[in-house]
């Protein structure tokens, strides 16, 4: 049986990364402290987070900024708190999520204002904001030619436009590539690391079929392979930052538990997959499915 077979046998057998996911559990890569300290240090901008980074390329604080898919607005109070941005304001499409933000957005004082609304639909005002972003949601739209026109118009002359984003393969369609050099690091690792909570031993990645992405999660990663490149066409390019997790996204699914606390052995493991993962994005083997994207208005 060749190894995308036994993927579809695994996926089946064991559940797919999307349900992992949908059952609430800690299994994901950016769980893992030591995994995101790493992941935010690719990300760094002159050495800075970019949170720190625009307060300074704009010389202080963006007078409005706009998170798109704001939740519960961890990320607007945290850019506000780190002093890139005077008001905050957000959409999403949760009344549930937003409500909690507001909530606690006035609760800590912070200028704004968080709405209910389809990011899909919007119709932002022209030139309103010196910063508009979106970190971990922008996978989730559809209409992103449509969004990217919006945001485009909405920024004022020194605006930047910011995305934190998966960027990887659309409805996780994961690549031959990908999967079977995660099969390969796995067969790699002790059995004590490769144990899934219930105790089978995990030998590869899935690829879920699109529908079973679908019937979890209809708009999961729904154009997400698109993403890079109409950000390019519509922008003009400031940064890119490429974060990983091409590989240890899928090989880290179910078992990133058996990581933490970090033994000697698991810290090894932990570092030479990230070392395989790096040298392989950074030589242009390998796609980078998770991005930091800085771009802004096209001048003329």
């Amino acid at each position: 049986m060749d190894y995308q077979a036994r993927a579809a046998a695994e996926s089946r057998k064991w559940g797919s990364h999307l349900q992992v996911e949908a059952r609430g559990e800690l299994n994901a890569w950016l769980d893992h402290p030591e995994i995101v300290a790493h992941y935010r240090q690719r990300g760094l901008l002159d050495d800075l987070e970019w949170k720190h980074w625009v307060r300074r390329h704009l010389g202080g604080p963006a007078e409005r900024s706009l998170d798109l898919g704001c939740g519960a607005g961890s990320r607007s109070l945290d850019i506000w708190e780190a002093g890139a941005s005077a008001y905050m304001e957000g959409i999403d499409i949760s009344e549930e999520r937003v409500a909690e933000g507001e909530r606690r957005r006035r609760q800590r004082g912070a200028p704004g204002c968080l709405r209910a609304g389809d990011v899909n639909a919007i119709a932002l005002e022209r030139g309103r904001y010196d910063l508009v972003f979106s970190a971990h949601s922008f996978h989730h739209f559809l209409e992103l030619e449509h969004v990217m026109e919006q945001v485009v118009q909405s920024l004022t002359p020194r605006g930047l436009f910011i995305l934190e984003e998966f960027v990887g393969p659309t409805q996780f369609q994961w690549t031959d590539l990908q999967m079977g050099l995660t099969a390969s690091l796995l067969q790699l690792l002790p059995e004590d690391l490769r144990r899934f909570r219930w105790g089978a031993v995990k030998h590869l990645e899935g690829r879920p079929t699109v529908e079973e992405v679908v019937a979890l999660s209809p708009f999961e990663s729904i154009r997400s392979a698109e993403i890079v490149p109409l950000f390019e066409r519509t922008f003009e390019i400031v940064a890119v930052r490429k974060l990983g997790g091409t590989l240890q996204h899928l090989l880290y699914n179910g078992i990133v538990h058996n990581f933490w606390p970090l033994t000697d052995e698991a810290g090894r493991a932990l570092r030479a997959i990230i070392q395989v993962e790096d040298q392989l994005i950074d030589a242009g083997l390998l796609p980078s499915d998770f991005q930091l994207l800085v771009g802004r208005r096209r001048n003329g």
